[in-house]
């Protein structure tokens, strides 16, 4: 009773805490939104979750079939496949058959480990198998569809060598076939046998009378049992043979009567098909028929219920009949007892804890602590999963640390929880222990583990850790195949760890993982910043390998970092090249890429010599390529070179307007203004127009030397031409206009285009504002209307407006600042940073002013009184 009162209290505790957290559990895999619930005596839930797993267990059996499991599963070492032999022989087991089939039973999800202890224990002297760990390990091949096995196995001459000291070779071959499904071939050998004057006992022929209904050979069945009857073998496993033959002929009707024929004299039987004919009925949907059948039979108090009502319940649960505790709970109450198999309890459980519903799993867990209902290892796993969902990280590490003292044996997706769970706990130390014992084991927690494992590793500061479980994955062939999500290799790289890295994607490759373009692209800027220019070639070669498409910045950056890093040995680079040439079919765009990379780099030597390339493997430099050349120069600064090779396309006849354009921009940029304006008049006397960027920095580069007159000449000349003036070209004007007097005086003695072209007028009245020439008339705020209609505002533009109202008036910048966000544009730094400005001017006023009401005398610079 002391019992039961703690569970309930505990109950009633997580009860109220699953109404509030039943949201924040939409996927098993969604940890980070987990709420611990507020269960207070929590050392208290685990020693009796603890206590309740220990009820009946006995601990050295447990540990001894455990460490034959990690025995199995261990790796061989130094290619000795046959390493565990020996091992097990070390542990001296005392075998009998029972043990064998416990240890089978244990394996049966690992065919690998179940073959191996098979194939040892034949092979021990104290030992000989039986037909029932014959049929063990036929029925856990058949489970598994490993048809092909068994028949192989009983078709070879040898397969029984060292098999047949207490098992005959016939019956094997008969009970074999029968598992196998091949119930020709048993029938076959079992006919030989009775030539020879042999017989089956009475284990063979329920194993065969089972295979034939199994694989419905019905007339078959009556001839077997006829040979059952006459020999005194009719027992209750016949009784449920016979009833699962005449359901699988849908004669549902006369297996109940067959059943209800039973019960005066043979109850036993009775119940033994009973729960055949249940599964039957509810798999017809025929539950209710179903119930009364049970209530009928439970009136006679002699039939054994527990199979039969285990099945009914699995059959309501999987129907929906009990998607909550509580229904559940109503329905078992009346079967006092009758012991619902742990099987059922865990159907229900792994339900609800899909559907998060994590009340009812603690209700259902307590339940059958109180019932007495002895736990299995899919209990003990969903218990250990619960723990996790409900946020109970130091509860699920304890009954995790127990394992041995329990005899519990985690399965992978109890592991899977369990390292996840500590990964958003941020407990990632601990989360690599226990991955890393899963893997002792030899559990393969997926992908996704792994990935959330690797990742919060890396963002814990830990990507040596995350380094060290990648490959400790690989060296047991446990890494996952698809990787894509994992970003140890982003990680190393932006640690500068980029040979790691490399290591890393070296594994991966050997152990079939495929390198993803976000992986290429990591380790390829990785190499770039650590100018490691031939990794960052080798890599993108196997990038183009892997049938990744480079962007044309990769290329770019590559071809930089590789041109950056030689010094006079240039085989990475011609490689390179070599290797782009023969796979791109337009040759000329490949040398332009070598080209411009050669060019950001800052070695116009070999990009000239990339060039020279073009003509000297026959073909011809496009506008394209002469373009890339002259911008290596100019932005090199190596002038003299850009005006010969400039020259020189003259004199070819190749100069274009573009050429021109990329001439006249680069100049500027250079600071050779005179050298620009002079390349400007001869392109317009020549009858070229010059580009809009051409004017633009024109103008900016003649204000920055403040000869106003070119520029204001400039700007009359470009407006003449038909085009609205830019942006660009306004907002250096007022810039300007604010810093000097100078845009202004230019400006008025340009009259001759104010009368013609009004916004000219209005602009230059724009710049005598800002240069405090003219007196605004109206509110300043207001301006950006006027500006407006000269020539398109920016944000630019508004933060100059901004700076000017500052400067007047400095209340009115906030009303400025929504008027711009109601507009649609978006403030910027040099936005607050103006504003800033602003709020100092008005705390400096605010601050005056409270000094002079407190009658502060700035004559005596003291306080009167």
């Amino acid at each position: 009773m002391l019992l039961r009162r703690r569970i309930l209290s505990l109950t009633a505790s997580l009860r109220s805490c699953n109404h509030s957290t039943s949201d924040a559990f939409s996927s098993p895999s969604n940890f980070s939104s987990y709420t611990k619930p507020p269960i207070a005596a929590g050392d208290i839930l685990i020693r009796e979750v603890k206590d309740w797993f220990k009820r009946d267990v006995q601990p050295q059996s447990h540990q001894l079939i455990n460490r034959i499991c990690d025995i199995l599963k261990s790796p061989s070492s130094d290619g000795d496949d046959r390493a565990f032999y020996h091992q097990l022989t070390a542990l001296r087991l005392r075998l009998t058959e029972k043990f064998v089939l416990d240890v089978l039973n244990h394996t049966r999800y690992d065919l690998h480990s179940c073959l191996k202890f098979f194939d040892w224990a034949a092979h021990q002297p104290s030992f000989h198998h039986t037909r029932a760990t014959f049929h063990a390990i036929f029925k856990i091949l058949r489970s598994a569809n490993h048809f092909r096995l068994i028949i192989e196995f009983l078709d070879g001459s040898d397969g029984f060598e060292g098999y047949r000291h207490s098992l005959r070779l016939c019956d094997a071959l008969v009970i074999g076939y029968a598992v196998a499904g091949r119930t020709d071939v048993a029938l076959q050998h079992f006919g030989h046998m009775r030539f020879r004057g042999l017989d089956l006992d009475t284990f063979g022929y329920h194993v065969l009378l089972n295979a034939l209904v199994e694989e419905k050979c019905f007339d078959t069945v009556d001839v077997i049992f006829d040979q059952i009857s006459a020999r005194g073998f009719v027992c209750a496993v016949t009784h449920s043979i016979l009833v699962k033959k005449l359901c699988k002929q849908g004669e549902l009707d006369a297996a109940e009567a067959y059943l209800r024929g039973l019960l005066p004299d043979d109850p036993a039987g009775c119940g033994a098909g009973l729960g055949i004919l249940v599964d039957s009925l509810c798999s017809q949907e025929k539950f209710q028929k179903a119930t009364k059948l049970l209530d009928d039979i439970k009136v006679v108090g002699t039939v054994p219920m527990d199979r039969a009502y285990s099945i009914w319940i699995k059959a309501l649960i999987g129907a929906g009949f009990l998607n909550n505790i509580e229904g559940f709970l109503q329905q078992i109450s009346p079967l006092e007892g009758c012991e619902i198999e742990v099987v059922r309890y865990n159907s229900l459980i792994s339900k609800l804890l899909r559907e998060n519903n994590l009340g009812s799993v603690y209700d259902i867990l307590t339940e059958m602590m109180v019932r007495g209902v002895l736990p299995n290892k899919k209990t003990m796993n969903a218990a250990l999963c619960f723990f996790c969902k409900a946020g109970l990280v130091d509860e699920a590490l304890e009954l995790y640390r127990s394992r041995s003292e329990i005899g519990f044996a985690p399965t992978s997706m109890s592991y899977s929880y369990l390292v996840r769970t500590l990964c958003a706990d941020r407990r990632v130390e601990q989360a690599y222990d226990v991955f890393k014992g899963a893997m002792d084991r030899g559990h393969f927690l997926g992908a996704k583990t792994f990935c959330v494992l690797a990742n919060a590793l890396c963002w814990n500061g830990k990507a040596e850790m995350a380094k060290e479980l990648v490959v400790v994955a690989s060296e047991r062939d446990a890494l996952p195949k698809f990787l894509g999500g994992c970003k140890i290799i982003p990680a190393l790289c932006d640690a500068g760890k980029v040979d790691d890295a490399i290591l890393i994607n070296e594994l991966f490759n050997r152990s079939g993982v495929a390198t993803t373009f976000g992986m290429f692209i990591s380790l390829i800027y990785g190499s770039i910043r650590l100018m490691r220019g031939d990794k960052a070639a080798k890599l993108i070669v196997r990038m183009q390998e892997k049938g990744y498409t480079p962007t044309y910045s990769l290329y770019r950056n590559v071809i930089r970092c590789v041109c950056a890093m030689e010094s006079g040995d240039r085989s990475c680079f011609t490689t390179l090249l070599n290797y782009q040439l023969s796979r791109w079919e337009h040759k000329v765009g490949t040398y332009n890429l070598f080209i411009e990379g050669a060019g950001f780099a800052g070695n116009p030597k070999l990009a000239r010599l990339v060039y020279d390339l073009i003509d000297r493997n026959g073909f011809t430099p496009t506008l394209d390529s002469n373009i890339l050349m002259l911008q290596c120069y100019l932005k090199n600064e190596k002038i003299v070179d850009a005006l010969e090779f400039f020259h020189d396309l003259r004199e070819k006849g190749e100069v274009k307007r573009r050429l021109y354009h990329v001439m006249i921009v680069g100049l500027c940029r250079a600071n050779r203004l005179d050298d620009a304006m002079h390349f400007l008049e001869e392109m317009k006397g020549e009858g070229r127009h010059p580009s809009i960027e051409c004017y633009e920095v024109l103008v900016q580069k003649l204000c920055n030397r403040e000869r106003y007159e070119e520029a204001v000449g400039l700007v009359n000349e470009f407006r003449k031409s038909g085009r609205r003036i830019t942006s660009f070209i306004g907002n250096v004007l007022l810039y300007n206009a604010i810093k000097s007097k100078g845009v202004y005086e230019a400006w008025t003695r340009m009259r001759d285009v104010e009368e013609k072209i009004p916004e000219m007028k209005a602009l230059g009245e724009l710049i005598g504002v800002f240069s405090g020439r003219i007196e605004m008339e109206g509110e300043l705020k207001r301006l950006d209307e006027v500006i407006e209609k000269c020539y398109p505002l920016d944000m630019y533009t508004y933060n100059m407006l901004l700076k000017r109202v500052v400067m007047n008036q400095a209340e009115d910048a906030f009303e400025l600042v929504e008027r711009i966000a109601r507009r649609g544009y978006k403030p910027n730094e040099r936005t607050e940073r103006i504003l800033d400005k602003a709020r100092r001017i008005l705390g400096n006023l605010n601050s005056r002013s409270s000094l002079g009401m407190s009658g502060w005398d700035s004559r005596q610079g003291q306080l009167e009184y």
